[in-house]
């Protein structure tokens, strides 16, 4: 079983840490055997394979298999049984409570990642690179940036193996312009163009044993370079929202907004089935949120 709410001790500091870097790394909350299962899941979601009738979010993943190029599928939790319990995990949720300062956290998307390892050769491939972005920056549908991002890693994560680096204080610049560059590849370009006077652009690598997650403010800048083993990096994520967070119209549009429906209005509420409550836990049922 993953790591209980009652085994975890968050403290003032943790919390201080979180608010003042804009990234905290939990302990463990998998054991081996559950990290060796996730692993098998997140490649399974990744070929596109489906334990529901239900469709992919958006479109199903399609990624020839000698690509260089990160694999991720949203929503992975639509489509896989082993997910669908996985972003309720009550530690995670709780740990997105006591952080974001809410007593109620649900689910805004998840992600299936897998890095394909290039090996040593493949410093100058950027298809699997991340670039530098702000979470909130694709997200400004919402009408908070109060959202925390749990990225838990599926084996030893490293710079070595392409892991996440965030730019430790970036959270209190506030959003920048143009900052959705999650798609973008060249980390040196977008480094020069959101490196301002006065800013300090301190990039620390996450640095994760198998089952560790790091949680970070959306509106912190992370990205991530090139897989440089010989084996796939994993992992997944959940974004996760306070219970107050709304639908806005001022904003980037997102497809998460149009999971609101027709009559949506300024201020609705992110809720419903799409949205899955995870703190407080719920009662776990295959088919209902």
């Amino acid at each position: 079983m993953p790591l209980s709410p009652l085994d975890l001790t968050i403290t003032t500091d943790d919390i201080r840490r979180y608010h003042d870097r804009g990234v905290w790394i939990s302990p463990a909350l998998f054991d081996a055997q559950e990290v060796a299962a996730l692993r098998q899941e997140v490649l399974r979601i990744c070929r596109g394979e489906r334990d529901f009738d239900g469709l992919h979010w958006l479109s199903p993943p399609n990624y020839p298999e000698d690509s260089p190029a990160l694999r991720q599928v949203c929503n992975g939790w639509w489509i896989n049984r082993a997910m669908r319990e996985v972003i309720k995990t009550p530690v995670i949720g709780y740990i997105g409570s006591v952080l974001m300062q809410t007593d109620e956290v649900r689910v805004w998307h998840d992600q299936i990642l897998c890095k394909p390892g290039l090996g040593p050769a493949g410093t100058g491939e950027p298809a699997g690179n991340v670039g530098w972005h702000q979470d909130y920056a694709h997200w400004q549908c919402a009408n908070t940036a109060n959202f925390c991002t749990a990225w838990v890693a599926l084996q030893e994560t490293d710079l070595s193996n392409g892991g996440m680096r965030t730019i430790v204080g970036s959270h209190h610049w506030g959003l920048c312009d143009d900052a959705a560059t999650f798609g973008e590849h060249d980390l040196a370009a977008l480094k020069a163009k959101y490196r301002q006077a006065g800013r300090d652009w301190i990039d620390e690598p996450c640095l994760l044993q198998a089952g560790q997650a790091s949680f970070h403010h959306a509106l912190t800048f992370h990205g991530s370079g090139p897989n440089l083993s010989t084996a796939p990096r994993l992992s997944f994520v959940i974004h996760m929202m306070p219970a107050d967070c709304g639908f806005t119209q001022h904003g980037r549009h997102h497809p998460n907004a149009d999971l609101l429906g027709p009559y949506v209005q300024e201020g609705d509420r992110f809720t419903g089935p799409y949205f899955p409550r995870i703190w407080p836990p719920v009662e776990s049922r295959l088919h209902t949120p």
